[in-house]
């Protein structure tokens, strides 16, 4: 399993897929529980990159166009 720690990492690694996110925009999505995420203790993020890979091809094209 594929885990990065912290919106700043997820943010590199969307980068790094072409997929330019910043990490407000991380923070937001978190709020409204749109994206994959683990918080396992208070100042702790976990995202599974196979969920967050997963995450960005289960909508439609035009969706998925969005989230990037």
């Amino acid at each position: 399993m594929r885990r990065v720690r912290g919106a700043k990492a997820l943010s590199n690694y969307l980068k790094s897929i072409n997929c330019d996110m910043s990490e407000a925009t991380i923070y937001r999505l978190m709020r409204t529980k749109s994206i994959p995420f683990r918080r396992p203790s208070p100042g702790i993020l976990i995202f599974d990159l196979d969920a967050i890979d997963q995450w960005l091809s289960s909508d439609s094209e035009k969706e998925a166009i969005q989230k990037c």
